[in-house]
């Protein structure tokens, strides 16, 4: 069949779906594009069509419009005084040039116009009157009409040339982030709310009518120009719609135009200003997602998703206010009753969303539904009392400083359903007069004041938000946003999270009485910034391994941080900011420095927090270290002397976790392996056995037996660390990466997997980590995750395993890449890349991965598998797992992306160097996943008042 018919046919078909009652409708949004008619048109002419379809008034009006085409102007020539210099774009109404104005000296946009209007007198007449109206507009978002001209037979319309790209264009890159987002629709809702008050209803609003200038500003491009070109007709007729892609496919302008109408404006309904607050809520959730609110394979589809369907929320960043959802959700109401009724009502929410995103500074949580059990609300109530008379006595205890003021502890028990973050970071904060503190949870930072008996969430660190820092004054946080690599801060009284500057995985901060912030970085140097915002500046160089935990002394002539150059031997340094001369001082890590000039700090692999005099003045210790307090994991202390810790066995333990299975519906069988920290881990090929990279508190590999459920230890070599276990194909050995010759955990080896045998080394690297993550199809070659350390990169390569074991590149890019799964039938590669900005799942050819790419993702992702028979991808996001159904014939075409199911997983969707495998597939299917023990986790803050007197008792300063 040719492509043409088969075209024509595939319409046809379309048509047939749709009822007869909604069929009018549904030929009034196709006949949208020049490409559409003509199908329409090949449609009529066909006897097979059908005596019921060539009846259609809708398509008898189609047939009329096909025999007049628009002409086309040529480069160089001129109409009246315009010059065409260019084509923009072409569409159903005609097509765009830019054009230059000899008579004023200036570029426009030249539209086009049907030859039909010349021949209608009355048209050109209503055209006329409605343009008069149209340039009427005069808005700094709206781009002008500056008139209707005639030459040469030719109607067209001059427009103000708005340069830049289209929002639709600025989308096909990704998401929008938020705070973008609403920056740019409230530049949109302005020009609608200006339209609107003169009585101009846009009709055809989509990102590719919104042109954002290289300085971000909003132009809306064809404001009302459907309603001109409809003139009075009483119901508007879609085949007007101006379309400006001139990239678009036929089908593509159908959708295009199909997926921004209202439900009103699908059915062929009159519109009113609701249409556009529709469209505007379709544009909105269409930048936040990087994906249509309504779509489908064809019209009929998105018609009927428009009328009928929800979008898909789940879509939405995981990070957005719920205020947001509620704005998106009341824009797209299908009833128009139930909609916004006016724009500005839009706007101004927003605003106050900017202004306060809460409702109120901090929002009070509550379980819902559940009363506080009497148990748990007696200490409080006893805590508060006691706090209470401990802030009224403040103005006593001023007046005898020599008085050593009673040291008093309590515990603060996490909020039912809380759990802390990720314990590998900074968790708690304490504000220097010791009102206040924070602490990170899955969920964002909860601020307890201590004279209140409940912490409350601070509305804008919804997220993966960790290491937070109070200001010097205490109305500010500072924090880290691990989902989008970003330093912020945030009021304590409320306001939106400002961004400061991108960060790569922090390691400490602290705001300085001069207004800036200093933080260490993974592999990176120690930066300072403004607190206002800027670009970093390096302070301290890093020579190899970590820096982290950095604070200026007093002064501000010199910085203690942490250097690590791996292994557990963790220094703590001093630098002079001046000559930048740096020396040791002692073993140790997650230091602070105290006016009462002690140096704080902790071992590795030891639950103590140390104390050591310490002259901030001559930058040496003048003391030997005392253990202050036991059971500590990790701890914040404010100058005001309020300790506060997290109770622990090791400074940055692993929390235990436990495996089970979960088929796609989200249901959970325990695998029954006791719990451990595990970190990775990898199924059998024969499903029998799981290789699971335990830390205890060294890395090293075991095996356990599913069915004879016994767990026994692979590689048990003391002076080497073993991880990320990988079966080989036969199930015979297992492929994992050691510590045993390289100080960084570098080298490639794989033994047998009963155990017998010596381990053997596959490859090595002076420079770069090599983790081995999946296999070829025929199991002759190794798919490498490539790490290097200073500076920071993750590649992906190759290793032979015929012969004499050669490497060799297969993505090297200025990106980080990472996770490769390649499919089971071995013709696609999966993987993780930061290149727009954030962690997303892409797909490539495998071997030749320079053939093609796609991103399966949207919103962030990371963990790709394949399904058993190539397709689907699964990938996690946030809470969620997700699948994606992909076609592989004739190329590779990914779907629709859906949740199966959430849960708490661990790893960090913010980060693409990931290296924590969080799941794998068995032979049925099903996924084995890791997840943290919660009895397991610590969740409490323990807090000790006036602990400066007791710090200062024990460990007294010459």
């Amino acid at each position: 069949m040719p492509d043409e018919w088969k075209q024509i046919s595939d319409l046809y078909h379309a048509v047939l779906k749709v009822p007869e009652s909604d069929r009018t409708a549904f030929l009034q949004a196709c006949i949208a594009s020049d490409g559409v008619r003509r199908e329409v048109a090949s449609l009529l002419a066909n006897e097979r069509a059908g005596e019921h379809l060539l009846e259609s008034p809708a398509l008898e009006v189609a047939a009329r419009m096909m025999t007049n085409n628009a002409p086309v102007l040529t480069i160089g020539q001129t109409l009246a005084h315009y010059q065409i210099k260019s084509q923009l774009g072409k569409g159903g109404m005609g097509e765009v040039y830019r054009a230059h104005d000899r008579k004023l000296g200036r570029d426009v946009a030249i539209k086009t116009l049907p030859p039909e209007f010349a021949r209608d007198p009355d048209r050109v007449a209503r055209f006329n009157r409605e343009a008069k109206l149209l340039a009427s507009l005069n808005h700094p978002n709206i781009a002008a009409i500056y008139g209707l001209e005639e030459s040469g037979g030719t109607n067209f319309l001059v427009l103000e040339l708005a340069e830049g790209q289209t929002l639709a264009d600025r989308i096909k890159a990704g998401p929008i982030p938020i705070e973008e987002s609403l920056n740019l629709a409230l530049q949109i809702a302005e020009a609608l709310e200006a339209a609107h008050e003169k009585g101009v209803i846009h009709r055809d609003l989509k990102p590719a009518n919104i042109k954002v200038t290289p300085d971000s500003k909003v132009k809306v491009l064809d404001f009302g120009l459907a309603k001109a070109f409809e003139g009075e007709q009483a119901e508007m007729n879609l085949s007007d719609s101006p379309t400006l892609s001139a990239a678009a496919t036929r089908q593509g302008i159908i959708l295009g135009t199909a997926a921004y109408m209202s439900p009103e404006q699908a059915k062929g309904k009159a519109v009113d200003k609701r249409t556009d607050i529709w469209a505007f809520g379709c544009v909105l959730f269409e930048m936040l997602t990087g994906r249509a609110a309504f779509t489908g394979d064809d019209v009929s589809d998105i018609i009927a998703a428009v009328i009928r369907a929800e979008p898909d929320w789940t879509c939405l960043p995981i990070n957005l206010h719920w205020r947001l959802r509620e704005i998106l959700d009341h824009c797209l109401k299908k009833d128009g009753r139930d909609r916004y009724h006016d724009i500005s009502d839009v706007r101004i929410d927003i605003q106050k969303y900017e202004a306060d995103p809460g409702g109120e500074a901090v929002k009070m949580v509550t379980a819902a539904g559940a009363p506080m059990k009497l148990k748990t609300m007696l200490p409080w109530v006893a805590t508060a009392l006691v706090l209470g008379l401990i802030i009224a006595g403040a103005a006593v205890w001023k007046w005898k400083p020599s008085e050593p003021r009673q040291v008093m502890r309590f515990d603060y028990e996490l909020l039912e359903g809380q759990k802390f973050s990720d314990l590998g970071y900074k968790a708690i904060a304490v504000s220097p007069d010791g009102r206040q503190f924070v602490y990170s949870t899955s969920k964002g930072l909860y601020l307890r004041s201590v004279d209140e008996l409940a912490a409350k969430l601070i509305a804008g660190t919804e997220g993966n938000t960790q290491t937070p820092f109070f200001s010097p004054d205490g109305k500010w946080i500072g924090y880290y946003s691990v989902t989008d690599n970003k330093l912020r801060k945030i009021a304590v009284n409320g306001s939106a999270p400002m961004d400061l500057c991108d960060v790569w995985q922090i390691r400490g901060a602290s705001w300085n009485d001069d207004n800036t912030i200093v933080y260490g970085q993974y592999s990176r140097d120690i930066m300072r910034v403004s607190a206002n915002g800027g670009t970093p500046e390096s302070i301290v160089k890093l020579k190899s391994g970590n820096l982290g935990s950095p604070q200026i002394l007093p002064g501000g002539k010199a910085i203690i941080y942490v250097a690590d150059p791996g292994r557990g031997s963790q220094r703590i340094m001093v630098q002079s900011l001046k000559s930048g001369e740096t020396k040791e001082l002692f073993s140790g890590s997650d230091s602070r420095y105290l006016p009462t000039g002690h140096i704080l700090f902790m071992l590795p692999g030891n639950s103590h927090l140390f104390a050591i005099p310490f002259d901030s003045y001559q930058l040496k210790a003048t003391g030997d270290p005392v253990s202050v307090v036991e059971g500590v994991m990790q701890y914040a202390v404010s100058d005001s002397g309020i300790l506060a810790y997290i109770h622990g066995t090791s400074v940055g333990a692993v929390p235990g976790r436990t495996l089970v299975w979960v088929n796609h519906d989200g249901k959970e069988e325990p695998l029954s392996a006791p719990p451990k920290a595990y970190w990775n881990f990898s199924v059998s090929p024969d499903g029998k056995r799981v290789a699971l990279h335990v830390i205890s508190p060294k890395h090293d590999v075991w095996i356990w037996e599913i069915v004879g459920k016994t767990l026994t230890p692979l590689t048990l070599d003391e002076g080497a660390d073993s991880l990320n276990p990988l079966w080989t194909l036969d199930g015979k050995r297992i492929v994992y990466t050691s510590s045993h010759e390289n100080a960084w955990f570098g080298d490639l080896y794989w033994r047998a997997a009963d155990g017998t045998g010596k381990a053997e080394m596959l490859a090595s690297s002076p420079d770069r980590g090599l983790f081995p993550w999946s296999w070829s199809h025929d199991g002759k070659t190794l798919v490498l995750w490539e790490g290097t350390r200073s500076p920071r990169q993750s590649d992906i390569g190759l290793l032979s395993m015929v012969g004499d074991h050669a490497r060799q590149p297969l993505l090297h890019e200025k990106y980080n890449e990472t996770n490769p799964r390649v499919s089971p039938d071995g013709r696609w590669m999966a993987y993780v890349s930061d290149q727009t900005g954030s962690s997303e799942v892409y797909v490539r050819p495998f071997p030749n991965v320079n053939d093609g790419m796609w991103k399966v993702s949207t919103g962030g992702g990371y963990a790709p598998l394949w399904s058993r028979n190539s397709r689907e991808v699964y990938y996690l996001s946030g809470d969620a797992a997700w699948s994606v159904p992909v076609e592989t014939e004739p190329t590779f075409k990914p779907g629709r992306s859906r949740v199966l199911f959430h849960g708490a997983f661990p790893g960090r969707t913010g980060e693409v160097t990931t290296d924590i495998t969080t799941w794998n597939i068995g032979l049925d299917g099903r996924f084995l996943m890791m997840k943290d023990d919660v009895a397991e986790a610590p969740r409490k803050i323990n807090i000790v008042l006036h602990w400066l007197e007791e710090l200062k008792q024990r460990v007294p300063v010459k």
